[in-house]
């Protein structure tokens, strides 16, 4: 970490140390994915309404995923934080490609919360977080006799993610409703009712911000690691659950990414293991 305690401001070192990948200011163009149709948007949009999350299986091509996954192999090698991940152009432009999704959702006028994270879990070593919620805020509320989504979390695997190298788990929202209380550890929970996803790499996965999740650990006989992104949105309609929003055509400024990094790793220090780069010059 010696590198990155001397460098991690200097955004020239982070685009040399991945000359393929851009850091700049500009408005992010791309077309948005063509496999989300409205077939599957009704297929997810079932899931999404009974049980709280989505499950859409391979939208993105090893071209696409390449060069974002072969950074983080290098942020691994060089012992980088993956979080640096989000200083890049397409990374931003990755989860702006499902803007379909996404605005089928939250409206049109979605917007990304100050959230973000990515993950490197090595082979039996590793592991994803433990039960949660990614908010306590109601994540859908009841307006004119219907319901609208408030906020939505977007999981993606630049990996196969198996149950064996930590994929996602989740306990569905239909279960939960049979409760007679809010499940607050995962010792209240039937192991039957646990719902695993394994997820091809490309593949987008999602939740309310009110279900009950974790990731895995990676077991002994993991083939591989896995790395994921993930990324918060909410419908820009309504007061925002945590500022600043940023739209998603325009995320923010690199300097102001290396900022919201180092957020992350402030909120995220009590369960994930980061170094100590807070407090250089």
């Amino acid at each position: 970490m010696e590198i990155i305690q001397e460098n991690f401001k200097d955004l020239s070192f982070w685009r040399t140390l991945n000359p393929e990948l851009s850091i700049t200011n500009k408005k992010l163009q791309c077309d948005s994915l063509s496999s989300i149709n409205e077939h599957l948007l009704s297929n997810v949009s079932d899931t999404l309404w009974r049980d709280g999350y989505l499950n859409c299986q391979t939208l993105y091509t090893e071209q696409e995923l390449l060069p974002i996954r072969t950074a983080m192999e290098l942020f691994h090698q060089r012992q980088i934080p993956q979080a640096f991940i989000y200083l890049y152009d397409e990374t931003w432009t990755l989860f702006l490609r499902a803007r379909t999704l996404l605005s089928n959702f939250l409206g049109d006028n979605y917007q990304i919360l100050p959230h973000f994270w990515a993950w490197y879990i090595e082979p039996g070593k590793g592991k994803g977080w433990p039960p949660h919620r990614d908010s306590a805020d109601r994540s859908v509320i009841n307006l004119y006799g219907q319901e609208m989504l408030v906020s939505l979390s977007l999981w993606l695997p630049l990996t196969d993610a198996t149950p064996e190298n930590s994929c996602m788990s989740l306990l569905p929202l239909s279960y939960e409703r049979q409760y007679n209380n809010p499940i607050t550890d995962l010792s209240q929970i039937p192991l039957q009712d646990v719902l695993c996803l394994p997820a091809k790499a490309g593949s987008l996965l999602g939740w309310r911000q009110d279900l009950f999740h974790w990731g895995g650990k990676s077991h002994a006989s993991a083939k591989s690691p896995r790395l994921s992104l993930s990324l918060e949105f909410q419908n820009a309609a309504l007061d925002p659950l945590c500022e600043p929003l940023f739209n998603p055509e325009h995320p923010p400024a690199p300097e102001d990414r290396l900022n919201l990094i180092l957020l992350q790793f402030e909120k995220y220090k009590h369960i994930a293991d980061l170094p100590d780069i807070t407090s250089t010059d």
